[in-house]
């Protein structure tokens, strides 16, 4: 009985370059793993952050203004209340009302 000769191509030099592809991807791995990964720090960490870094410092001065007109309403609220807690003020103020009946 003969055999039917193999119709699949064995090609010998097929799986030895694969092995070698993967040889020297592994022997290059200890540069190739840190450049993805600062590649993907940049990109994804660094590159964002700057740009929302640009956008807030455009919007520092309305920002400023903002706050120093809050902080002059609180002063001034805040000097009401103090006085409004003094016994002295209180007495003053009542006699002045009553004064000007």
């Amino acid at each position: 009985m003969t055999q039917a000769p193999s119709t699949s191509s064995t090609n010998p030099a097929a799986p030895e370059a694969v092995q070698g592809v993967w040889r020297s991807a592994l022997h290059w791995a200890p540069v190739w793993i840190p450049a993805l990964l600062l590649v993907q720090i940049l990109m994804l960490g660094l590159w964002p952050a700057l740009v929302r870094r640009s956008a807030l410092d455009a919007l520092a001065p309305q920002v400023g203004e903002r706050y120093q007109a809050t902080r002059t309403e609180h002063d001034a609220l805040q000097m009401l209340e103090q006085a409004w807690k003094d016994p002295m003020y209180i007495a003053r103020f009542q006699r002045a009302l009553n004064q000007g009946r």
